[in-house]
């Protein structure tokens, strides 16, 4: 489905004086070779009305050509404000229900009046201005209502606020994250009725700016985030993550003075992030423009003209850590070198790299998803120490998701990452096997709640003096340890985790790899209690494993030599090598 953009080049299209100044028949010679193309169709035919109200051809901006040229089955585009997507949609819907017979495509609007409008200029303007020629035929309208147009072909484009009944080829989501925020009710109707609508081969574009960091929109572009960053290959059945920042529009600059652009502090340090992170240059004139911009928009303009992916979600609470470190560490971020499918009980690895067994049910597996594999940037280095800490859930599969880390004890650099939902038993086993296979990791499960039933399996298989034994962190003895084992998250030691946390990213040491951290990291806020933890619908599994990783590689022992006579395992099987 993606554009040849090398079959009919820009040499063949019309410019916009031959599209409005040539008479029907000079058209119909012009074009009539070319038909064949959808790409070059959207490109030279569609008349639309710009944000002026005066008609204008269509021609796909820089953003929205790239979307075209790299789209999926099912699309999820998180996106700043006026970059013209919306419009560019429902241009290829349009021509998509005019080229093809029996096609039935949909647009889902944030309401009633919202479907009218879209459907007066975005469907019918376009059709009407069309030439005579085109608009017969298979191409002509057999029945249309306020919001549906119907053709000869037996395509139709509806304009609705949920779709349930029957199968749709084409359907575009306009602006999710604002349905998700202002109508819950109407958004868990379009997640359980009008998704269910699009099946296997279908196209979906679920197009928003962001509204928050809570609901379906927030969700379905954080997993597809972490799915594309993960190096799995994607099934007609998952979701592909795009996000289009601010910058990606040229008309997005401002002249600079005479003298010169003046930065503050603030935003040297704002800018710099940015370019860290998404690996661009901004001009003097795009920092300008923004500059201005934000000073119009003020609490608004990081949701509504995101730099980055995690910046659009705007948080409830004031976060914990800083927007820009963490911006710094989303541009670190990379893809895992191997991605693993590890039995817990055996500790048998598959690679599922490049390749997902569709076949398991989902209550066995969680198919597709980084949940449940173990994502790995580095194998074991002999020479390397390691820690690990984990986060403990109860393991249901609807409820928080269990989650471990390993560091470099060197550098602090992440090496590998697990989350996902395992029963108590069988996540200590997990971790187990994982910390053995690097060099017996120095372990620090978190001992609170379900901790508890983790530690008692974990001290039966794993060596205890490579788990980490709490120290009395609130007295002035602090070196002293108790027979506890594992790390109690208390009043007193989140602190202690948080505050050397902030140093590491504050100094871009933090080692993070892995943008699903990250992206918790953003909504990591304090409450109006004060309390830390994640922004309510939120999740902190991630943030705690791997800030409690680095409090390990802070507190465990010196280098020494492994003794394999204390691995659980016989030293002969191929976890121990």
């Amino acid at each position: 489905m993606h554009p040849n953009t090398a079959k009919y080049p820009k040499s063949t299209w019309l410019t916009e004086e031959e599209r409005f100044n040539l008479d029907e028949a000079e058209l119909f010679e012009r074009c009539e070779k070319y038909l064949d193309c959808w790409w070059w169709r959207i490109n030279n035919l569609y008349i639309i009305a710009n944000e002026y109200g005066q008609p204008v051809l269509f021609r796909c901006r820089t953003a929205q050509t790239v979307l075209f040229c790299v789209m999926w089955y099912l699309n999820i585009i998180l996106k700043a404000r006026q970059l013209g997507f919306s419009t560019a949609i429902q241009v290829f819907i349009l021509d998509h229900a005019l080229f093809n017979n029996d096609r039935q495509c949909g647009v889902i609007a944030q309401g009633l009046s919202e479907a009218r409008a879209i459907f007066a200029s975005k469907i019918l303007y376009p059709y009407v201005r069309l030439p005579s020629w085109l608009k017969t035929g298979n191409r002509a309208i057999t029945s249309k209502t306020g919001t549906a147009i119907y053709f000869a072909n037996d395509s139709y484009v509806r304009i609705a606020v949920s779709f349930r009944s029957g199968t749709l080829q084409v359907l575009h989501i306009s602006e999710y994250g604002k349905i998700c925020a202002a109508f819950p009710l109407r958004a868990d109707e379009v997640q359980s009725g009008s998704l269910n609508a699009i099946h296997e081969g279908s196209l979906l574009f679920v197009e928003s700016t962001a509204e928050g960091a809570t609901g379906n929109f927030f969700e379905m572009s954080v997993e597809s985030m972490e799915l594309l960053e993960s190096g799995i290959d994607l099934s007609k059945l998952d979701f592909k993550f795009h996000f289009y920042p601010w910058f990606d529009d040229p008309k997005y600059v401002l002249p600079v003075p005479d003298s010169g652009l003046k930065l503050t502090k603030k935003w040297v340090k704002y800018f710099t992030s940015v370019q860290a992170a998404s690996k661009v240059i901004l001009s003097d004139e795009q920092k300008n423009w923004y500059i201005k911009k934000e000073s119009s928009q003020k609490g608004k303009m990081k949701q509504e003209f995101p730099s980055t992916p995690m910046e659009a979600f705007l948080t409830s609470g004031r976060k914990v850590f800083d927007s820009d470190d963490l911006m710094r560490a989303e541009g670190r971020c990379t893809k895992p070198l191997l991605v693993y499918d590890v039995d817990p009980n055996t500790g048998k690895r598959k690679k599922v790299n490049g390749k997902v067994d569709l076949s398991l049910k989902a209550a066995d597996k969680l198919a597709q998803s980084t949940l449940g594999y173990l994502l790995v940037w580095e194998l074991p280095d002999e020479d390397e120490d390691y820690a690990m800490g984990g986060d403990v859930a109860e393991g249901l599969e609807h409820g928080d998701r269990s989650s471990f880390d390993i560091v470099a004890k060197s550098d602090g650099r992440q090496v590998a990452h697990w989350f996902g939902h395992l029963d108590t038993k069988r996540f200590a086993r997990l971790m187990a096997h994982i910390g053995t296979w690097y060099n017996l990791a120095y372990i620090g499960p978190e001992r609170n709640n379900h901790g508890h039933a983790v530690l008692q399996e974990l001290v039966e298989i794993y060596p205890t003096s490579r788990i980490y034994h709490e120290e009395h962190i609130d007295r002035e003895d602090t070196d002293e340890e108790t027979n506890k084992v594992g790390w109690h998250t208390s009043a007193q030691s989140k602190p202690l985790l948080t505050g050397s946390f902030e140093d590491l990213l504050a100094n871009d040491t933090d080692g993070l790899r892995w943008r699903g951290t990250v992206a918790e990291l953003n909504i990591f806020v304090y409450d109006k209690k004060g309390r830390m933890g994640a922004q309510a619908g939120g999740f902190d599994d991630q943030v705690m494993s791997y800030m409690i990783a680095q409090e390990m590689r802070a507190r465990m022992p010196k280098r020494r030599v492994i003794d394999n006579s204390e691995s659980p395992h016989n030293p002969n099987h191929w976890m121990a090598r």
